[in-house]
């Protein structure tokens, strides 16, 4: 069988503070871009993919911004608070953007993150910074594919559950969206993503983790182009198999027939069919 194990080009957004906006700017498929400037850089930041009409790239800039901003605070007696608001400041941002070959912008994807800070009164300690969304870039002959996912700092984790900014996997095209997929959000971010493409088919999957890092739940997907040939949300407790941790890699043959990792085994899809394949011990 023809495997593609392909590594998926992640990016981690390097910003000061953001708020997503999901497609800000960019049009669906078919209508006209409103709002933008007329040309691409001439040297931008990385190429990303290439099709007959155009590439796809990314680019630094800065905006000024009205960004969310989360504080979880401590008092002396170890009670805690958690607040939330916005703040507007000149940030930077990153923009990914469908340009043609003679220079003109087609369209652009603008994507930040939040701020935060903790104050702990009762252990005197303090903290602040922002977090990013990091994607994952996959592309077929006729498609870009894009996994946006919001991120936390290491040591807070709950923040994720105080930013109402979802995760989104869009499947684009020359003239803007051509697909959305919302993702929702959870208490703490995905963990262990993956986007793998072989020329046709496309491999999506992630883990839903609870609060204190245990798994929740996973979700798989498979694209033929613009169309989901399969997909499954694997639940916590699920009678049927331990499979609801993804550790985050994935293969797919020319055929569709993907594999990928599950928590005590192997997921196997087939033209139609799902399986599961525990792992051997002794």
């Amino acid at each position: 069988m023809g495997w593609s194990r392909l590594v998926p080009v992640v990016i981690l957004v390097a910003l000061i503070a953001g708020t997503l906006v999901a497609l800000g700017g960019l049009p669906s498929d078919g209508e006209d871009s409103q709002g933008l400037s007329s040309f691409c850089p001439s040297t931008p930041t990385a190429r990303v993919a290439s099709f007959d009409w155009g590439f796809i790239a990314l680019e630094n800039a800065s905006e000024v911004r009205n960004v969310p901003f989360v504080k979880f605070s401590v008092d002396p007696y170890g009670r805690t608070n958690v607040s939330t608001g916005n703040v507007t400041a000149k940030v930077p941002v990153m923009v990914l953007m469908a340009c043609s070959y003679d220079g003109k912008l087609l369209w652009n994807l603008t994507l930040s993150g939040y701020a935060w800070a903790y104050d702990d009164g009762e252990y005197g300690i303090q903290a602040n910074g922002t977090e990013t969304p990091a994607l994952l870039v996959a592309n077929t002959s006729d498609y870009p594919y894009v996994l946006v996912y919001q991120t936390t700092p290491r040591s807070y984790s709950e923040f994720r559950n105080y930013v109402s900014i979802n995760d989104y996997f869009y499947v684009l095209g020359r003239n803007g969206t051509v697909r959305e997929f919302d993702l929702g959000r959870g208490f703490v971010p995905i963990r262990n993503p993956f986007l793998i493409s072989n020329g046709t088919y496309v491999l999506m999957g992630f883990e839903r983790p609870q609060p204190d890092g245990s798994p929740m739940s996973g979700y798989v997907m498979i694209l033929n182009g613009t169309k989901v040939v399969w997909s499954r949300l694997f639940q916590m407790n699920d009678p049927s198999c331990l499979c609801y941790v993804i550790p985050g890699w994935g293969r797919i043959d020319r055929n569709g027939c993907a594999v990928f990792g599950l928590y005590d085994g192997e997921g196997r899809y087939c033209n139609g069919e799902f399986t599961y394949v525990a792992n051997t011990t002794g």
